[in-house]
């Protein structure tokens, strides 16, 4: 014990007399370590972990989709319905509607908040193998069109609204203004991903009965998903045999899907997978690429601390031939390399563990990743474990295997005041190779960086199509059967703009349904001859004064004005794409076109394109309709779906939080205000994933190459 005490006190003056190595070699290891031990966490966590329910392993995710797309679930109201009414090889099945799930709460003391809900069929909890901890699910009749309203919690709602009490089974709640009935909360670790926000997965707030019917607006385009629990003793393979077997007869009963799904040769089939490669797949490929790069960084570190750790112990051969000479065994020199390399170990592995933990809260909840995070946070301790294993093992062998080096069978080497071990040829050559291998790991890392970078410097400078400064945004979403109603939709949008517009610094405001570079309806077009032009098209419904507010250009005709009302003829403004393929060579002003089941809408204006998707995607025919024209059941479908955006320029930077608010509630304290942001946030929303690539390289890069400077000057 006495000899271990003196060759840590040994060992720690020795550190403290080498302050640049110490702090290299540390540092060096724990962001190392813990960058990788962060990422594989991550990966542990979402890709190779079980799902959380009972039996995960006789999941499946089943969808109507092109056969080379990646695992998904999406289904059409249609296809899910034949699939139930056709599959027998399932002992339950679940659908669920991946559309609009924000709705309003309100609670007591008269104002609401926004909440995330999601309609599911009766059997989602029983599919999934987790009932309700209090209460129940649903039940068959409640998810038939028509069914009661009811409502199952989940517990984190359930804990900041209603303070966990247990009497709110069977109490009566308002969701977006209509009267709903609590029939269970779920157990606190049940969760799921459904999207919550734009690019956001999570678990809802509350649960709603789907109650699918072929009346449902969207039921024939993929709107839904639809999840499976396999019978005993049947496989994913046998069920996709099944499967193969409906294509003809669905296509067959449903003739125009062959129109609508059809891209080239392909045709839409049903497909099968395991539900967790469905839930992974969007984000099993990102990870993996990051896994990749903290590999090279992981690489850069350990030839770094290699590199380190030789240039040591030539500079300390000397030191050790004295010892050697003084009567010291190769056990008590290896002892006393091993006691400093464990000190190093242990310092740069706490470190680490604080990167890693740092790192994984910062994948799986602060990227741009849609990572679905179904297991909460991963162990601290069995990652602090395996974090402080890998430190020591790594440590012990760098500092081991270069004293090991001078130990073994080289006596006339360390004759004090003989050559040291960093002159010779073997050294030397030992050194460079190492320098090698860093300089090219680093020049990959840079190369990739210098890549990644330029794209995301590329995607900044494109033209959105708005002038983003000085503009406000923030959303409500307008539900329920109030406003499925064109007369107080517009009501409610007239009255918080005039409100709005009184604000002091407000020089112009707008609304929208579907915000550029964000969600909008799509919905088939075509101009009123010509039938044969028809294809999915963007529409947008504004109103008067939105293209002066979002700083877009009006080519030719005139804007959306006050006049066009209800009762007067329908109007429409057209986007540059669209009348340069619909009307090549002619104004399309006095024209008319069909939206959806609407008929005769006249262009009345053309106002030049806004990117809606994103900034590199192609541009597609956009349609801007007046929100005072629009019949109740087209208002009740954009509502539905969709959220209504304000937005307001600004003469100057000013605080819109509270107007905001103040607006909204004087129009309808029911309904809450979210998402108040810039429009150059929104925008830059849109390539936040190739920026995180971007940075997350740069960071890599500038370590290995601080790690090749290192290097170079030891060599």
């Amino acid at each position: 014990m006495n000899t271990l005490l003196q060759n840590v006190r040994f060992a720690m003056r020795q550190l403290r007399r080498s302050p640049g190595f110490t702090l290299t070699a540390v540092l060096t290891l724990a962001l190392g370590l813990g960058a990788t031990a962060a990422v594989y966490s991550v990966i542990q966590t979402v890709l190779l972990a079980p799902l959380p329910y009972a039996d995960p392993d006789r999941l499946v995710g089943l969808a109507f989709t092109f056969p080379y797309e990646k695992p998904n679930a999406e289904q059409t109201g249609s296809s899910a319905d034949f699939v139930r009414e056709h599959s027998q090889a399932f002992s339950s099945l679940a659908v669920m509607d991946d559309n609009g799930p924000a709705v309003n709460l309100s609670i007591e003391g008269g104002h609401a908040v926004q909440v995330n809900s999601l309609r599911v069929s009766e059997s989602y909890f029983r599919t999934l193998g987790v009932m309700p901890a209090l209460g129940r699910g649903f039940t068959p009749d409640e998810d038939r069109p028509g069914g009661g309203r009811t409502a199952v919690l989940s517990d984190g709602l359930w804990t900041r609204v209603f303070g966990r009490d247990a009497s709110i089974v069977g109490r009566a709640i308002r969701v977006n203004q209509d009267t709903f009935t609590v029939v269970g909360v779920m157990p606190a670790g049940f969760k799921v991903t459904a999207e919550t926000a734009p690019g956001v997965l999570g678990t809802p707030d509350l649960w709603e009965p789907l109650q699918l019917s072929p009346k449902d607006p969207g039921y024939d385009g993929d709107n839904y998903e639809m999840i499976a629990r396999l019978r005993p003793g049947v496989t994913t393979a046998q069920v996709q045999q099944q499967l193969n077997t409906l294509v003809q007869p669905f296509y067959k009963q449903f003739p125009d899907y062959k129109r609508w799904y059809a891209r080239g040769n392909s045709l839409h089939e049903f497909r099968v997978w395991k539900l967790q490669d469905v839930l992974v797949g969007g984000v099993r490929r990102s990870l993996l690429t990051v896994m990749g790069a903290v590999l090279a960084v992981l690489l850069v570190a350990c030839l770094n601390l290699a590199g380190l750790m030789m240039a040591r112990s030539m500079r300390r051969s000397r030191e050790i031939a004295l010892r050697s000479a003084l009567g010291a065994t190769r056990a008590q020199l290896v002892r006393l390399l091993a006691t400093e390399g464990l000190l190093l170990a242990l310092a740069g592995g706490l470190l680490a563990v604080a990167v890693a933990r740092a790192g994984t809260y910062v994948l799986l909840h602060s990227t741009p990743l849609a990572i679905p995070n179904l297991h909460g946070e991963p162990s601290p301790w069995l990652l602090s474990a395996v974090v402080l294993g890998f430190a020591v093992a790594s440590t012990c062998i760098f500092a081991l295997l270069p004293g090991w080096t001078i130990l073994r069978g080289r006596s006339r080497d360390l004759r004090l005041g003989g050559p040291s071990l960093g002159e010779t040829v073997s050294h030397a050559r030992l050194s460079r190779v190492l320098l090698i291998a860093q300089v090219a790991v680093a020049m990959v890392l840079l190369s990739t960086a210098s890549l990644l970078l330029g794209t995301f410097v590329k995607l900044r400078s494109l033209p959105p199509g708005v002038e983003p400064k000085q503009l406000t945004v923030f959303q409500v979403a307008l539900k329920g059967d109030r406003y499925a109603n064109t007369q107080h939709t517009s009501q409610f949008v007239t009255a918080a703009l005039d409100e709005l517009r009184h604000t002091p610094g407000v020089d112009r405001v707008a609304a929208v349904n579907g915000l550029p570079l964000d969600r909008g309806l799509n919905i088939g077009g075509n101009p009123s001859d010509r039938r044969d032009l028809r294809q999915t098209i963007e529409f947008r419904i504004v109103t008067p004064g939105y293209f002066e507010t979002m700083g877009m250009h009006l080519l030719a005709g005139r804007d959306i004005a006050g006049s066009d009302r209800a009762g007067s003829d329908r109007v429409i403004v057209i986007g540059a794409t669209a009348a340069k393929k619909w009307w090549p060579g002619r104004s399309p002003i006095g024209e008319t076109i069909h939206v959806g089941n609407e008929e005769h809408w006249r262009i009345v204006g053309v106002v030049a394109d806004a990117q809606m998707h994103s900034l590199v995607e192609t541009q597609g025919i956009v349609i801007y309709g007046p929100i005072a024209q629009l019949s109740d059941a087209f208002t009740g479908i954009i509502n539905g779906w969709y959220p209504t955006t304000f937005a307001i320029r600004t003469a100057a930077h000013v605080d819109l939080a509270a107007s905001a608010q103040r607006a909204v509630e004087r129009a309808d304290p029911e309904i809450p205000i979210a998402r108040l942001t810039t429009m150059q946030a929104v925008i830059d929303s849109t390539i936040e994933e190739p920026r995180f690539f971007s940075l997350l390289s740069g960071g890599f890069s500038g370590f290995a190459q601080i790690g090749r400077a290192s290097c170079r000057e030891r060599v």
